[in-house]
């Protein structure tokens, strides 16, 4: 599958989608050997697991225990 881009004056280029799709990645490392540029994706641990993750906490979660936490440390020191 041919694909090109157009690298900009500041030395930008767009990833054709068709190319982002086949690297399933944000991060990319460029190797180059004897003027020939190879791009290979660069795994995001983060990413990668978070996308194996059936019980993600809803948002706000750790803030709420965070919250009750404290409200409980203050119940404590005084006392109410």
């Amino acid at each position: 599958m041919p694909a090109t881009a157009k690298i900009t004056e500041k030395g930008q280029v767009t990833i054709p989608k068709e190319v982002r799709n086949i690297l399933k990645s944000n991060l990319i490392s460029f190797i180059v050997v004897d003027g020939v540029v190879t791009i290979q994706p660069i795994r995001n641990v983060g990413g990668d697991l978070c996308a194996y993750s059936q019980n993600t906490p809803p948002k706000g979660s750790f803030r709420e225990e965070k919250e009750t936490a404290w409200e409980d440390a203050i119940r404590e020191k005084f006392n109410a």
